[in-house]
């Protein structure tokens, strides 16, 4: 049975596909250093060449897919299929297990891409026997746009964008916010910290740059005296708010509370605007189109469930995230996980910004294991 439906995801997956790929097991370590989340980080299996650079088996695809089109210069917008082993240390479960999934890249209708994307995760989904999966949605730039829309500094901005879908540390940042406390709380030059965030962001660099010359160095802990000036700038910009940024930080809560069916967020989140006088207009817009998408591509909106605070813990998810989960499943692990990851390109060395949407299907979670069903690369 394994195999049949193994070939059958094959199927679907190579038909939505312009090209399958298999993009080397073996990754360059650093990339998913910089750009992966604390929680992949802690579970690679890393190795090093004999000259010394860091590898790593690949943990999952969608860096090394994007990787390869990097490298390979193909012409978007192009969509890749994938299906293949990938090796991660888990809490249960084996370090190697299959993934398949697709990744749209270069596509310039998001909303479109995104309704294709979350209705082939269903009928892979599907295809596996999971007929009526548990979704759940969230949109990254909805939150942007609500800080962007607030009276906060741009310090307090990046931080507050970077930090969504980590509720811990998002949470301290908007208590800290709230109350007027300094967002760090470490030993460091505080003084000099205050005096660089009064004046411009060019002299801060010119007097960094200045210290760092009468002590002979011109790096510091692998960050120049631009990187240190703007490091402290922040670190001033980001201490103790006046009462708008506190009463920004209560609209930031409340909104983050929001929950709805997907088929009456855009009603919930347009009710929240115009309680808040926030303009997110464009962001709500655009959130609203793809729901409607989503139903004509027969997602069911109704029994879909939105949650305003759901994030990836990875900072090149730029809009829709989502989940399919098994009813029947006690454990809460998604099946399959998807999302838009606009910076992801950019971040890797394209010239300019790629849009880029895709999902992954977590194959030993539907009794898949490597090795079922012979040929299926």
């Amino acid at each position: 049975m394994a195999p049949d439906r193994l070939r059958a995801l094959r199927t679907l997956i190579a038909d939505a596909s312009d090209e399958m790929v298999d993009p080397p097991i073996l990754q360059p370590a650093e990339v998913f250093l910089d750009l992966a989340g604390e929680d992949i980080r802690r579970r690679l299996f890393v190795t090093s060449t004999a000259a010394g650079r860091e590898l790593c088996l690949r943990p999952d695809f969608t860096i090394p897919v994007c990787l390869a089109h990097c490298e390979d210069r193909r012409p978007a917008p192009v969509t890749y299929g994938y299906i293949g082993p990938v090796f991660r240390q888990r809490r249960t479960g084996a370090a190697e297990f299959l993934q398949a999934g697709v990744e749209w890249i270069g596509h310039d209708d998001r909303e479109v891409t995104d309704a294709h994307s979350l209705s082939l995760a269903m009928r892979a989904a599907a295809t596996l026997g999971l007929a009526a999966p548990q979704i759940r949605v969230g949109d990254a730039t909805l939150f942007a746009a609500l800080v962007d829309a607030l009276p906060l500094s741009d310090a307090w901005r990046r931080r507050l964008v970077a930090w969504f879908g980590e509720p811990e540390r998002l949470g301290q940042a908007l208590a800290k916010l709230a109350g007027g406390q300094e967002l760090t709380t470490g030993k460091g030059p505080a003084g000099l910290s205050r005096a660089l965030g009064s004046v411009e962001p060019d002299e801060a660099r010119r007097i960094v740059s200045d210290m760092l010359g009468v002590a002979g160095l011109s790096v510091v802990g692998g960050r120049t005296a631009d990187e240190i000036a703007d490091r402290l700038r922040d670190s001033a910009t980001l201490s103790a708010g006046d009462g708008e940024a506190q009463a920004a930080a209560r609209v930031l809560e409340r909104y983050l509370e929001i929950r709805a069916p997907l088929a009456d967020a855009g009603r919930a989140l347009a009710d929240f605007a115009a309680a808040e006088s926030v303009d997110i207009t464009s962001a709500l817009t655009a959130f609203e189109r793809r729901v409607a998408l989503f139903g004509e591509a027969g997602v069911p909106v109704a029994d879909t469930s939105f949650a305003a605070d759901f994030g990836r813990r990875l900072d090149y998810y730029t809009g829709l995230v989502f989940e399919l989960y098994d009813p029947a499943q006690p454990d809460g692990a998604q099946t399959i996980g998807g999302g838009r990851y606009d910076k992801l390109l950019s971040l890797l060395g394209a010239p300019e910004p790629v849009p880029a949407v895709g999902f992954s299907v977590w194959l030993d979670r539907f009794g898949i294991e490597p090795g079922i069903g012979g040929d299926w690369s």
